[in-house]
């Protein structure tokens, strides 16, 4: 017994050991200064996971704030703060109008990571119910609108993420958002679900969908197999089912050749959140794009609502700006935040999330994405 016990401490101390060697490995690669400012709004849980493995990265990448100190997911961003989920306490983050100018002159990026926002019934309950209840808060605003454009107008990195058009996001900031990033939004949404017979299980379909779907298609919800829901902003719904509408139903991404910075990484990897449906303006280039493996008959139901079956993921809306949107939930991704900070974490986090079928797109796609954008971004005055 004793030998076992002695042996157990030998192992712990060598894991210890281990891994406070990789996180002195990390700790003294040089660290890069960049003042980020992260926009999160919808924040219904304490995890922040709308934006959690964005700071992960940054920590991983040595990417520090002006205090010399690693980003903190819980605390280094703007929008919506959950307090006490018993008690309905939140706080809410956000800028004035007369701040602007000061806020953009101060930052020297942005990234907006989650527009939609929170309402009552998901800041407080528990069961799911159909999205009209109250707004607590959200959507885009002129004031994020605003600090977007002066930051944009002083060639500062700005990157816009999945939605941030929809409701409750009002008409003219759209449009004036559309053009600002040169995309133009078809007004549809879609995302991936491994098995439209579970409801409310938190991978794609919830009970107010199934409704909505019956009640516009005089038909039962198709409850077996997998498929893409589709959803348009103005309250249109429908499925694409695997077999009939779909030869595979995992979107595929799909690096561009334009893609910078891209040669060792895979041109392909499967994408399972939530996704807009977007054109790229004249002048912009698409550096990724989204691609549905259709039958005929898929193609002729996209068809019918003007959309088709490959669009643009990745967009850089100008060829002299620093001015992305991604297309997709990228930033939503399973990360254990503690081995951000360690010399080969990536591996020990893939480790950590096998089960998550988000891994290899945060590995493969996300991370290198973010990386090279950066590295672009901080070489501009080299």
């Amino acid at each position: 017994m004793k030998k076992i016990a002695t042996y157990l401490g030998i192992a712990i101390a060598c894991i210890i050991g281990i891994v406070i060697a990789l996180h002195l490995a990390w700790y003294f690669q040089k660290s890069k200064p960049l003042n980020i400012y992260i926009l999160d709004k919808t924040v219904t849980q304490t995890d922040r996971i709308e934006h959690k493995s964005l700071v992960w990265l940054l920590n991983h990448l040595r990417i520090v704030g002006p205090d010399g100190k690693s980003y903190n997911y819980k605390s280094d961003y703007w929008g919506f703060f959950p307090i006490d989920l018993n008690q309905q306490l939140f706080d809410i983050k956000s800028i004035r109008l007369n701040e602007v100018d000061a806020y953009a002159a101060v930052y020297d990026a942005a990234y907006y990571a989650d527009c939609y926002g929170v309402y009552s019934y998901e800041w407080y309950k528990t069961e799911t119910k159909a999205p009209n209840t109250s707004k607590v808060y959200g959507g885009l605003n002129q004031n994020d609108y605003f600090l977007l454009k002066r930051m944009k107008e002083l060639n500062k990195l700005i990157i816009g993420e999945y939605n941030m058009f929809s409701s409750p996001t009002n008409a003219l900031i759209r449009t004036k958002t559309e053009e600002l990033f040169n995309v133009s939004w078809t007004g549809w949404a879609g995302k991936y679900c491994p098995n439209l017979g579970e409801i409310n299980n938190g991978k794609g379909a919830a009970e107010w969908m199934v409704k909505l779907y019956e009640k516009q298609h005089q038909k039962p919800w198709p409850s077996k197999g997998s498929g893409i829901i589709l959803i348009s902003n103005d309250g249109l719904i429908d499925v694409l089912e695997e077999g009939s509408d779909l030869l595979n139903p995992i979107v595929k991404l799909i690096a561009e050749p334009t893609m910078p910075q891209w040669q060792n990484n895979p041109k392909e990897t499967e994408f399972y959140g939530w996704f807009d449906i977007i054109m790229a303006g004249i002048g912009s280039e698409a550096h990724a794009t989204f691609k549905l493996e259709t039958t005929p008959a898929g193609e002729e139901k996209l068809k019918s609502f003007g959309l088709t079956n490959q669009f643009p993921a990745v967009v850089k809306g100008y060829s002299d700006k620093f001015c992305y949107y991604f297309a997709g939930d990228f930033a939503e991704n399973s990360v254990s935040i503690a081995t951000s900070k360690l010399k080969g974490g990536k591996t020990l986090n893939s480790i950590l999330h096998l089960n998550s079928p988000r891994n290899a797109f945060f590995n493969n796609f996300y991370l290198p994405l973010i990386s090279n954008i950066l590295d672009i971004y901080a070489s501009r005055e080299q």
